[in-house]
């Protein structure tokens, strides 16, 4: 039992036996000769009243006013920026001191590997020369570039910061300065896009999150900044899952007023004891606040009728939703402090307007709230979050109110252009063209006349020439089984910007179009994803088949907006790889989605090639150039890239700001 417990027991006890003193003498009078005299009876009741404001005080004093924290919903959740883990190795070490030898060692294999890997490219050569021509600094003219990787460490580089501090220099500034200049300098040797320049020798004095957010020094704080972002992270309740229509969370005193009790108590006490009419009449005026504290009605929220409606009937992923959120008092009492917050699925954007309110409600009336989302794929049912204070604010009711209306978001599967499919057919009849002779359209050969070939087929020209039967062959067309394979591990969801989708997003968006228009040229299509949580729909064809696909798509963990961190769904830890390849028929091309953030995809495609699986990359590009770490992270995909196509796998390179279509297009003409 604490102090402050006892304390409290020890007064209500006091304050029994004096109030059972008090009516004993009146109902026997003669008691009160027995007791002290009237002014010292008067003077106790002063010090008991003193000792009890102080014990509020240091109550008030130890506690903080206990109010329902909100969640804010109209901040983005963040993902991650490519680069990001390098900008932040950065900033440990020329920041914090923290992690200098072991981020520098990290850094300096990173680059290296790298580096052979542009050089390879550019030369053509092996990686064993490519590594030579890395350590004799062949590969550039900039002497700093090229000493990054020549050369031992010097002992304080070895001791790291402590040594380097008692030499008197400040190696790790100087590794950050070379590292740059290094990165500079393979941009230039592997001829990767850049929108801009930078000034190696300029000084950073930016913050690692005003880095990460392309915020230069001068912009100041903005309140808009987004840094921890998830909606729910900073909020006192404790989820907002339910399947309730209404869930009462908690019911509370939030002390607003333990401040004026203390003062109350204390000015009694005090007045009582130094017979001072001023404090008294001071005090009483505070025990009457606190006592109007006390007794004010708690507020009902049971009686609240929510309804929420949205502009659009079938939403698609990415659409613009406006939702009118309308909330009626139908309690019978008057809410005079109601705080509401419309409590967005994470996988929305709140692009206009505030999913918030606060107002007062008289019985019988109602308030509106507007907003616009951009919503993602799912289906959703949210709870409005309700806090409904009394009149004086002491008493605080938090409540969830879920209306019936809800939002399913599933994908189009649309039929775009067409989808150029490589020649690894089935035995059923398709689009594909073939290498073998046959029905078709496109001609092919002539060869000798065989009893039972059709008519039409018939190459008459030369029967009128030679008097010879001979058979028009045309090119056959088959189906292709196509297996959309999505790289959706927690290292894809990463975006080009806080309140920018992320790569699994677009993958998603574009292979769903792409999933109707391969199924509209006649193949067997069957989507995978390599995660924790297996996802596979063996290739077929028919409308149930298409149905079934959609319901996928917006519905399967392994799809999720979410990226498997924040996701509830249990997994257990399985080889990413091991359940496609299992299940891949031999016969299936692949068209991986990934955006080529790490080796790992690159390494899935050229194994899955190697095995007689053609592969087709589509990887949307949200890499960055605005910090040394994203500049890094564009040249590793650039060389991801390029280590594909040389080993014969089609890549298409995509700008998720320009159409898919129109990349294809390209594709085509390049492919063709």
């Amino acid at each position: 039992m604490d102090i402050e417990t006892l304390l409290n027991r020890v007064l209500i006890a006091i304050g029994a036996i004096l109030f059972a003193a008090a009516a004993a003498m009146i109902v026997v009078p003669d008691l009160s000769s027995a007791l002290p005299s009237a002014t010292q009876g008067v003077f106790l009741v002063g010090i008991i009243a003193v000792v009890t404001g102080l014990g509020v005080v240091r109550r008030r004093l130890r506690g903080e006013v206990e109010e329902t924290v909100t969640p804010n919903p109209e901040r983005p959740a963040g993902n991650p920026m490519p680069g990001e883990d390098v900008d932040r190795m950065l900033y440990e070490m020329t920041h914090l001191r923290q992690g200098v030898s072991e981020n520098r060692e990290h850094l300096e294999e990173r680059l290296e590997n790298l580096a052979v890997a542009v050089i390879r490219n550019r030369e053509d050569c092996s990686v064993e020369e490519a590594r030579r021509i890395l350590e004799a600094g062949e590969w550039t003219d900039n002497e700093t570039a090229a000493q990054f990787f020549q050369g031992e460490r010097t002992a304080a580089e070895e001791a790291g910061l402590s040594e380097s501090l008692l030499s008197g220099t400040d190696d790790v500034a100087a590794f950050e300065n070379r590292f740059r200049v290094t990165v500079e300098e393979l941009i230039e040797v592997g001829d990767v896009d850049v929108s801009h320049d930078v000034d190696v020798e300029e000084t950073d004095d930016r913050s690692f999150f005003d880095r990460l957010l392309g915020r230069s020094a001068d912009d100041g704080d903005d309140d808009d900044a987004v840094e921890s972002n998830w909606n729910e992270s900073n909020s006192s309740v404790p989820s907002f899952d339910t399947s309730e229509p209404f869930e009462d969370v908690s019911l509370q005193h939030t002390n607003r007023w333990l401040g004026v009790t203390a003062f109350a108590l204390v000015a009694v006490g005090a007045g009582v004891v130094t017979f001072t009419p001023g404090l008294m009449l001071a005090g009483t005026v505070g025990i009457a606040y606190t006592i109007y504290a006390r007794v004010s009605a708690v507020p009902r929220t049971e009686g609240l009728v929510v309804e929420r409606e949205f502009d659009v009937e079938d939403a698609e992923p990415g659409d613009l939703v406006e939702v009118t959120l309308t909330v009626r008092n139908e309690s019978g009492s008057m809410l005079p402090d109601l705080r509401m917050v419309d409590v967005v699925p994470d996988s929305f954007v709140v692009t206009d307007g505030v999913p918030r309110l606060h107002t007062a409600l008289q019985s019988g009336a109602q308030a509106q709230v507007e907003y616009t989302v951009r919503v993602e794929r799912g289906e959703y049912q949210w709870p409005l979050l309700v806090v409904a204070r009394d009149f004086s604010g002491g008493v605080e009711r938090t409540s969830l109110v879920t209306p019936e209306a809800g939002m399913r978001v599933v994908p189009p599967l649309r039929v775009t252009n067409d989808v150029p499919v490589r020649a690894q057919t089935t035995q059923y009849a398709g689009d594909v063209d073939t290498k073998q002779g046959g029905s078709g359209l496109e001609f092919h050969s002539v060869r000798d006349y065989r009893p039972g070939d059709p008519m039409n087929r018939i190459n008459w020209k030369q029967v009128a020439s030679t008097g010879e039967l001979a058979t028009i062959d045309f090119r056959q067309e088959k189906a292709a089984t196509v297996t959309i394979l999505f790289d959706t591990r927690q290292s894809a969801y990463i975006s080009a910007g806080p309140d920018e989708p992320h790569a699994v997003d677009h993958s998603v968006h574009a292979a769903s179009d792409m999933f109707g228009a391969l199924y509209e040229q006649g193949n067997l299509v069957g989507v995978a994803a390599f995660d924790t949580v297996p996802c596979w729909y063996a290739p077929g064809a028919g409308s149930e088949h298409l149905e079934n696909a959609r319901v996928l798509f917006a519905q399967h963990p392994a799809l999720s907006p979410r990226p498997p961190e924040r996701q509830d769904h249990e997994s257990q830890y399985i080889d990413p790889m091991t359940h496609v390849r299992r299940r891949l028929p031999s016969t299936s091309q692949v068209f991986l989605f990934s955006p080529l953030a790490d080796d790992y995809a690159a390494e899935v495609a050229r194994r899955l090639d190697s095995e007689g699986h053609l592969v087709t990359v589509i990887s949307p590009d949200v890499t960055v150039d605005e910090t040394v770490g994203q500049r890094l992270t564009r040249i590793e995909r650039t060389a991801r890239v390029r280590y594909l196509r040389e080993r014969g796998i089609r890549v298409m390179d995509w700008d998720p700001d320009e159409r898919l279509s129109l990349e294809v297009e390209k594709a085509q003409t390049r492919w063709a």
